[in-house]
């Protein structure tokens, strides 16, 4: 028995299809505790290293912003600074990054 359906995906817009969609970003923000030097991007480096991580930015303010896909932890962020010398501290929830 033939069907008059077609299961034809073709017209399905790609760029809208949200399994196709690129991650969406969020920045995490931190402060640096006991006067850790943020600008010193050695201290920073194991934070650039964890999966997920597209971006690290340290302010002179002392603040440090994790740009990630939302698959990194504060924890992870938290345990690699302090392990590079760094003792940070999250200053609220990961919050989207607007394109």
């Amino acid at each position: 028995m033939e069907s008059d359906f077609e299961d034809d995906r073709s017209h399905v817009d790609r760029r809208r299809d949200p399994l196709n969609a690129p991650a969406a970003l969020v920045r995490s923000k931190y402060r640096a505790l006991g006067g850790g030097c943020v600008s010193c991007s050695g201290d920073l480096v194991a934070v650039e290293a964890l999966p997920g991580v597209q971006k690290v930015d340290a302010l002179v303010s002392g603040v440090v912003l994790v740009t990630h896909d939302g698959t990194v932890t504060e924890a992870a962020v938290i345990e690699a600074a302090r392990k590079a010398g760094l003792a940070l501290s999250a200053t609220g929830p990961a919050r989207p990054v607007r394109a």
